[in-house]
């Protein structure tokens, strides 16, 4: 533990404290995420309470696995001192609504097994919760579609896939009208009204519960605000050098599970640094990797927190060492803000789009032949490339033919049953008027998009 905690008691008010922070933010994904579907008449009353429910199976998951083991090799006091419940509760906050219940058991089990190979409470190097999802993500990312993140209601009112998903799948770095105005305005992602998962969509209550720990000393305020600084100031040069204005940044410090991996996963007392010049440097790196993730198409928080806890030891050194010798510290912020600096302008370079070329899309051939033009084109879905066969005669697309994907098979079905296809031939004087599939918004926005693309190429001609 850090330094600050010299006793038992002072390890129990911390544990209190983090769950006085993580109630208010609890009864809100309950409101999100049960009762506004449930006022709308699209989910019935007890599956209003489907997000307690999910939590209480994360946090009664990992107390059992850890009663068991501490009831095999008889070690008494364990449970009481081990707060077992902590790596399930943490890990169902940051999952999806629509997570399986097995998953959810499961990945509790392998968080609190993570917990236990090192030692248990006080000796885990990586954080357990955040191991448990690692595991998730990789043997069941066809499960945790994009979709499971919605609630009935947002299934229903929002035709884009969650925010991040969204952002990753724009021309260049996006814009306001393609980044934000799906969900509201900024006002929606302060506050939380937008898809994500349970605990993780209300930055408003996430900085609320970093004021109250911070004032109650039960975590290291220099991570989560360094690491929150680091994201917007990068951002924010690479949306200034783009011609993007300042929702930009705030875009990024909103979405996703920055601000909640920020306050309560980033500062677990176990895995995170010691020293003030540790913790700074920590907050740095963290921000610097969860851009480089985000860049990639991919929600760095969660790889970013496992990545730096592995440096923790080595950023604590130097900050021993700079403890007694400031100058020896300079050297590595110099080096850590060069970093930030080259990689603002080279993510805005990669990011450059040259008139409106969607670099998601891409033409493999065109071919004219009488009053017909036939274009092979792939466009980036949620599993890949989707390529597809596009005939335009008489400057109408008359024939849609999808000759290969990566998507999920549930997911491309739900395409199929929907006529989805049909639906853009005939709509392709409107196609802003026409919604993507429910539970398939990826696949179907990204097929949407690649209708856009043919026509935009086509008209010129």
């Amino acid at each position: 533990m850090g330094p600050f905690l010299r006793s038992k008691n002072s390890t129990n008010k911390i544990m209190l404290h983090l769950l006085v922070a993580l109630l208010p933010i609890i009864i809100f994904t309950v409101y999100k995420n049960g009762y506004i579907p449930y006022s709308h008449g699209l989910i019935s009353f007890i599956e209003m309470f489907n997000p307690l429910l999910t939590i209480f199976i994360g946090a009664l998951t990992s107390f059992v696995v850890e009663s068991i083991y501490a009831l095999i090799l008889k070690k008494k006091n364990y449970i009481k001192n081990s707060y077992a419940f902590f790596p399930g509760l943490f890990l169902a906050l940051i999952l999806p609504l629509h997570t399986p219940i097995y998953v959810v058991v499961i990945g509790s089990v392998i968080a609190s097994i993570s917990k236990i190979i090192f030692g248990g409470f006080g000796k885990n190097m990586f954080n357990p919760a955040l191991v448990g999802y690692l595991f998730i993500i990789l043997v069941f990312s066809s499960i945790l579609t994009t979709d499971n993140y919605f609630n009935q209601y947002e299934l229903d009112t929002i035709s884009s896939p969650t925010p991040l998903t969204n952002a990753s799948m724009v021309s260049g770095i996006g814009s306001y009208d393609e980044l934000v105005e799906p969900y509201g305005d900024l006002s929606n992602f302060l506050i939380g009204t937008i898809p994500g998962s349970l605990a993780e969509t209300s930055a408003l209550l996430c900085i609320v519960a970093y004021i109250y720990l911070s004032f109650t000393k039960t975590i290291k305020w220099r991570i989560p605000l360094v690491y929150v600084a680091t994201v917007f100031i990068i951002t924010f040069g690479i949306g200034r050098l783009l011609g993007e204005g300042i929702y930009y940044p705030l875009f990024h410090i909103l979405s996703g599970g920055l601000m909640f991996g920020a306050v309560f996963m980033a500062t677990d007392p176990i895995t995170s640094c010691v020293t003030p010049i540790g913790q700074v440097l920590q907050g740095i790196l963290l921000g610097i990797i969860t851009v480089i993730f985000r860049f990639t198409g991919v929600e760095g928080v969660a790889y970013s927190i496992l990545i730096v806890n592995a440096l923790v030891f080595l950023l604590d050194k130097i900050g021993m060492v700079s403890r007694f010798n400031l100058l020896k510290s300079i050297i590595w912020f110099v080096i850590v803000w060069i970093i930030v600096i080259a990689l603002t302008v080279i993510l805005a370079a990669s990011r450059r789009v040259e008139g409106n070329k969607d670099p998601n899309f891409d033409i493999t051939s065109k071919e004219e032949s009488g009053n017909q033009t036939i274009y092979n084109v792939s466009q980036e879905g949620y599993g890949g490339k989707i390529r597809a066969k596009v005939i335009i005669e008489n400057d109408r697309i008359v024939s849609l033919e999808i000759t290969s994907h990566h998507e999920t098979a549930n997911r491309y079905q739900l395409v199929l049953d929907s006529d989805y296809i049909n639906q853009l031939i005939n709509n392709q004087d409107n196609l802003d008027g026409l919604d993507t599939v429910s539970s398939a918004t990826v696949t179907s926005n990204a097929l949407k998009k690649l209708v856009i693309n043919v026509l935009e190429d086509y008209k010129p001609n």
